[in-house]
């Protein structure tokens, strides 16, 4: 389904995400909180980190301050709906009449049972692309909570015949009558939406259930399991899941809406999906632009949806990953905190939180939820799996390798499709404790699975050359990962260390100097660079590259590298080049160039 049309004009730019934002109770914030430009300030700033609460507030000072303009009363509103706010209630009611205003005054119309209110705001609200595929949904749950069922099935008819998604509207329709008692039409539309419905979770569990209802108790399993095999996340909480087909999926109007605005955020993330692999940071403007816009709708849209069913399991989910594809992990993790205690997905929602844990630093606390949650689920392969990505970020080689085997042996099916994560994880922790040979058949084997995953690549092609392996195969693998992901600068060092240590000093130097200038405090990459500085003969630049890298926190193995570099490099200056101290490795080529290394390389790390 093409959803590049979707595409409605609601959050401006923002500023850079290096500015850090006070908080709301700093004190000198709220000396100035009086002050216009102290708001707007701190909204944008708050804005730039995804802080979106703190940026409804400050522009909602703003607007208290400079009433005649309009935009800063708009930004509050807009980061009020992205903040999942009931203030955006209010401020709607003084924005000029749109989708967004009409959407969210219909929704609190709904939440509050003023059904007939609701109907006429979502109604109103202006004709675009995203009012085309919501409004049936909306007026039929409006209908059908004011109890008008027969107009809201008419309402859902026209819709019903789309090609696209019309399977979808006949799913709806089929809750609509099966909510209002309407049995016997509901199975007519059941059996006509089985066949066309898509394969999101919430379509899975209704069909599920339907089947249950049917009799045919194997039949929805089957579905439920297919539908977690697709989704492995979910493998934390199949018994939950499965315990829910046992009970209506939608008991209320207020669920038919949330789940409309599910779909349309479903919809956008689709269009990410099959763009997967684009770099988002490196777009032109108006693709960087249009880009952003996507992102913020399909934010608001789930935000909706959760504000009219806190228990869509499905839209905090997708909310977090959003969030995450945002780089605003904190923010993501704070959106699965926000469950009913009772939700079935919890054990989702933990195992999500401990991944984003790793990816925030807090390696100790990660580890330590996984342990407690494989207390309770000691056979989830998924677990165990994230336990593994964990200890190896703690750099708990033996115990990383022991949770990644763990998950191996729970994994009963062939290898296929992300089990290269598995492959990966465990020949890092083989490779870490110079267990080579095991690390790159872990590696050959998982690049059979994903043959054009750059990391696998990147990882293979410096370690054999580390091992001493192939050189010219080592450097193809390179220029493929390159190739794959070219604003990478983990793999640029790596394309540029791996031609320096091949003797390529002239082509490798200016892709470590670009790695260096894109990420100047990372420890392996000044080192990188200081090697090619001294094989290039600039040796002070070499010491005072390696000076900024012992700073850096290297891990112990780049710290004795570095420490090995710096005493030959004092020896050598000592003894006026004549250091007497053996030259470490690094510090002379893997091999003697035969000739200059083909294709130019457009930008490199272990």
């Amino acid at each position: 389904m093409v959803v590049a049309a979707l595409v409605v004009p609601l959050i401006a730019g923002i500023p850079n995400r290096e500015i850090h934002a006070a908080t709301p109770d700093d004190t000198i914030i709220q000396a100035g909180q009086h002050d216009l430009a102290t708001n707007l300030l701190v909204g944008s700033v708050a804005a730039s980190e995804g802080d979106n609460a703190s940026a409804a507030l400050a522009f909602r000072n703003a607007a208290q301050l400079a009433p005649t303009f309009r935009l800063f009363s708009e930004r509050a509103f807009y980061y009020s709906i992205l903040a999942g706010s009931p203030e955006a209630a209010t401020l709607a009611r003084s924005q000029t009449p749109g989708v967004m205003s009409a959407l969210v005054l219909g929704n609190a119309a709904a939440l509050a049972g003023k059904w007939d209110e609701a109907l006429t705001q979502y109604q109103g609200a202006p004709a675009d692309q995203i009012m085309t595929l919501l409004r049936p949904l909306l007026r039929a749950w409006a209908l059908q909570g004011a109890g008008r069922t027969d107009e809201a099935l008419a309402a859902l008819e026209p819709a019903r015949q789309d090609r696209a998604l019309g399977g979808y509207y006949t799913l709806h329709a089929a809750l609509v009558a099966q909510l209002s008692g309407q049995q016997m039409r509901a199975d007519t539309l059941f059996r006509q939406a089985a066949s066309m419905t898509g394969g999101d979770l919430f379509t899975s569990l209704v069909m599920a259930r339907w089947l249950v209802t049917q009799g045919h108790v194997a039949d929805a399993q089957a579905l439920i399991n297919q539908r977690i095999t697709g989704m492995p996340v979910l493998e934390a909480a199949r018994a939950n899941i499965m315990a829910m087909i046992q009970r209506p999926v939608v008991t209320r109007a207020t669920q038919g809406l949330a789940q409309a605005y599910g779909l349309i955020a479903l919809l956008i993330d689709q269009q990410f999906y099959a763009r997967d692999g684009v770099d988002d940071d490196h777009q032109p403007v108006d693709a960087a632009m249009e880009i952003g816009t996507l992102r913020g709708t399909e934010q608001m849209m789930l935000r909706m949806a959760l504000m009219l069913d806190p228990a869509d399991s499905e839209a905090r989910l997708l909310l977090s990953s959003t969030l995450h594809a945002r780089k605003q992990d904190r923010q993501a993790r704070e959106a699965l905190d926000g469950a009913p205690a009772d939700d079935p997905l919890l054990p989702v929602y933990r195992t999500e939180q401990a991944d984003l844990d790793v990816v925030m630093g807090h390696k100790e606390q990660a580890a330590l939820e996984l342990r407690d949650l494989l207390r309770q689920a000691p056979d989830d392969r998924m677990l165990w799996s994230s336990l593994g990505d964990a200890l190896l970020d703690q750099q708990k080689w033996a115990e990383a390798l022991d949770a990644y085997q763990h998950a191996m042996a729970l994994t009963h099916h062939p290898l296929e499709g992300d089990d290269w994560r598995l492959l990966f994880g465990q020949a890092i922790a083989q490779e870490r404790q110079d267990h080579w040979p095991q690390a790159r058949a872990l590696l050959q084997h998982a690049l059979q699975l994903s043959p054009n995953e750059a990391d696998l690549l990147n990882y293979l092609g410096y370690s054999m050359v580390e091992h001493g392996g192939d050189p010219a195969q080592a450097e193809t693998y390179l220029r493929r990962a390159l190739a794959l992901a070219p604003s990478d600068n983990q793999i640029r060092d790596s394309v540029g260390w791996v031609l320096m240590r091949l003797g390529h000093v002239a082509e490798g130097l200016p892709l470590l100097e670009q790695s260096a200038e894109q990420m100047p405090q990372d420890p392996a990459i000044n080192y990188h660079l200081g090697v090619a500085y001294w094989m290039a003969g600039r040796r002070l630049e070499a010491v005072n590259e390696w000076q900024n890298a012992i700073q850096f926190q290297p891990d112990p193995m780049d710290r004795r590298k570095i420490t090995a570099a710096l005493t030959y490099a004092r020896a050598w200056q000592a003894n006026a080049g004549h250091p007497g101290v053996a030259l470490p490795a690094d510090l002379r080529p893997a091999v003697t160039p035969a000739a200059p290394s083909h294709s130019q390389a457009n930008g490199t790390h272990h």
